[in-house]
């Protein structure tokens, strides 16, 4: 562990021990985050793996410092100017958390991508009761992707063009070999096309071969937790730190008899179509969320086409309590 001096540099450190063969995280909140993002950009150019952990509270700026909040999606999401592969993920609970970051790391090393970890203050600062027989060490599997030890007089190309994408690495040091990881657009070698003249036909070979690691990492998600009745008369969606409160409400609505279900989706972004499928069996879908403008169905809706009308929000830094939702979720049914 390294206290480092501010968070421009921690994720920088973060990127170059994971450059350097470490399984690198670091983690910050949502201010701090902001400052990461350019280096995050680094680190999906150079395909280079690590983990950023952000415990969202509310913004925006200093905003609510000790408050709770799930306002930084999108900011996961747009984090760096343009497009590289990423995966988020937002477990649901601090079971989930311990498993999760394991699947977070294997992600950023097998696809050599930025993961993004978001948890809230409400995760952060909580305070749960966890059986001991829930954590289990033994159940983590540690994935390190296509890793290369030595280079025999074949040549090498760091960033090869591949099926899925992912181009074997070398962990620098490797006898034999060398190459450039420039932050700049590059060929198959690591050779700039970024100056003076630009090669349109290798910039978009390039793109599409960082690209294409989407449909790979999508593939490797579980599907949500789905909870309650098969056939319901109403979903409740949720994502991340909100799973205990929904699981509560879910309860109180079948103890009245009411046909409900609970949809909790932890691997958020790619999004899986099977979601909107999923969803798509209910006749009433409601979504709850800790933001203002319901961020995670924009998402759904961009990238599956589902679009979800009844929602409830909350952004006054407090989390939901099982009380308060039950009576926002009655006034839709």
């Amino acid at each position: 562990v390294k206290q480092a001096e501010d968070e421009i540099a921690a994720i920088n450190m973060a990127i170059g021990a994971g450059f350097a063969g470490a399984r690198a995280m670091t983690g910050t909140s949502g201010g701090g985050f902001s400052l990461m993002t350019e280096a995050i950009g680094s680190a999906g150019m150079t395909e280079t793996p690590v983990v950023i952990v952000n415990s969202m509270r509310g913004g925006p700026s200093t905003g609510l410092p000790t408050k709770t909040e799930q306002a930084d999606l999108f900011q996961a999401l747009g984090a760096s100017q343009g497009e590289y592969p990423k995966a988020i993920l937002a477990p649901k609970d601090p079971v989930s958390v311990f498993y999760m970051i394991a699947d977070a790391f294997n992600l950023a090393e097998k696809y050599q991508i930025p993961v993004i970890f978001l948890i809230d203050f409400l995760l952060s600062n909580g305070y749960y009761g966890i059986p001991v027989d829930e954590i289990d060490p033994s159940k983590i599997k540690i994935e390190r992707g296509d890793i290369i030890e030595s280079v025999n007089g074949e040549g090498y190309s760091r960033y090869k063009i591949t099926e899925n994408g992912v181009s074997p690495r070398v962990i620098p040091g490797t006898k034999g070999v060398y190459y450039v990881a420039a932050t700049d657009e590059h060929d198959e070698n690591g050779v700039l096309i970024s100056d003076i003249y630009t090669d349109e036909k290798k910039r978009k070979m390039m793109m599409d071969k960082r690209m294409t690691k989407m449909k790979y990492i999508v593939k490797e998600f579980p599907l949500p937790v789905v909870e309650g009745d098969s056939d319901p008369d109403v979903t409740l969606l949720g994502w991340g730190s909100t799973y205990g409160v929904i699981r509560e409400v879910r309860e109180l609505l079948q103890n009245e008899g009411i046909k409900v279900n609970h949809v909790h989706v932890e691997y958020v972004y790619p999004v899986k179509n099977e979601i909107a499928d999923i969803l798509s069996k209910s006749r009433k879908v409601i979504s709850i969320e800790n933001n203002y403008s319901s961020q995670y169905t924009k998402l759904l809706r961009m990238e599956t086409g589902f679009n979800v009308e009844n929602k409830i929000v909350k952004y006054d830094g407090e989390p939901f309590t099982p009380l308060y939702l039950l009576e926002e979720v009655k006034k839709y049914l």
